[in-house]
């Protein structure tokens, strides 16, 4: 017999403004209930102490916000942040957040509101941008929040995961220099993206090591994408020949497909006409003909990394505050070679 005592359902419904059967959805994780009422519901039942529902399930949870989930290098993070979740007890919900622009989140202020209100440990950002706004809606939710690769530049006091960025611009750009090259291109990523903002830094610090000007020219792209990397490729390798580089540094193996694709539809070779790295080290890098020169970022491990410092800042256990570089290393493979003559 229940305890007169133990709020009920149709306090909460009332509190809501909903009806019983909305609330009754929403507290049990049903899709045909909006974020904004869930969150009305959710804030409803915490108010009242109504502990009913999947809302208040034990098993703590946490939310990881992807601008895309089809690229080999989301999905190695996912892999990574799955496996140590498991290992931790932690529920992992992975969301899709791509906007009308790459790299753009459109996360309503309900939906933050429904986390905090479902009480979950908080909220992994994957190369997701975040704006003023949704920064500040955090801090005043009191969320937890941990980014990998962050899109824009976040507070100091932001906890994030990443690689040697700059490093591994540095070591594709002089690997490409010992062969003899000198005329080498950089194309970017997303404008804006710190970790693309550091392989660029990486890139324009290799060559002023080995004394080789910087050509402007030669740095174009703005997106993380093979289109990207195929218009970028043609812009490049449509040079005229005095000027056309001879290798090209592309921010993602990703970009460095659109750049293997580009070079095929001028009827270059590569490496014999041009030589190419990517940044990521993906398994497309290895299925690709000829095999990619890339970067390798431990991706998985930077998943793993974002769930084990969440975990520790929840649980209010000391973390490091700010970045969290894990160690790139140079993988050679047939993609590279000296320059013709």
């Amino acid at each position: 017999m229940p305890n007169p005592s133990t709020p009920r359902l149709e306090a909460v419904a009332a509190l809501a403004g909903v009806s019983r059967a909305t609330a009754s959805k929403a507290l049990n994780g049903r899709s045909d209930v909006s974020p904004e009422t869930r969150a009305r519901v959710l804030a409803a039942a915490e108010e009242v102490g109504y502990r009913g529902g999947a809302g208040h399930v034990d098993t703590p949870l946490i939310a990881l916000v992807a601008d895309n989930l089809e690229t080999t290098y989301t999905l190695d993070i996912i892999r990574g942040a799955t496996t140590t979740s498991m290992e931790l007890g932690v529920g992992l919900v992975t969301h899709y957040s791509e906007g009308p622009h790459p790299g753009t989140a459109p996360l309503s202020d309900a939906w933050f509101e429904l986390v905090k209100a479902s009480r979950w440990l908080g909220v992994i950002v994957v190369t997701t941008r975040l704006s003023p706004h949704q920064l500040q809606l955090i801090e005043k939710l009191g969320l937890k929040l941990v980014a990998i690769d962050p899109a824009n530049a976040l507070p100091a006091s932001t906890a994030s995961i990443g690689a040697t960025n700059w490093n591994g611009g540095v070591e594709a750009t002089s690997h490409l220099i010992a062969l003899g090259h000198e005329r080498i291109a950089f194309v970017n990523g997303t404008t804006g993206s710190v970790p693309s903002s550091e392989r660029l830094q990486g890139y324009l610090s290799a060559l002023s090591m080995h004394d080789l000007p910087h050509d402007p020219t030669l740095v174009v792209g703005d997106s993380f994408s093979h289109e990207a990397g195929v218009a970028a490729g043609l812009k490049l390798l449509g040079l005229p020949a005095h000027r056309r580089p001879t290798a090209i540094f592309a921010a993602s193996d990703i970009i460095a497909m659109g750049v293997y694709q580009a070079a095929r539809q001028l009827g270059l070779r590569i490496p014999d006409d041009l030589s190419i790295v990517g940044f990521d080290d993906t398994h497309l890098a290895t299925l690709v003909s000829p095999p990619l020169t890339t970067v390798h970022q431990p991706l998985a491990a930077m998943g793993s990394a974002a769930v084990r410092s969440l975990v520790d800042i929840a649980h209010g256990r000391p973390v490091t505050g700010g970045p969290i570089r894990l160690a790139t290393r140079l993988m050679v493979r047939d993609s590279t070679a000296a320059p013709r003559g």
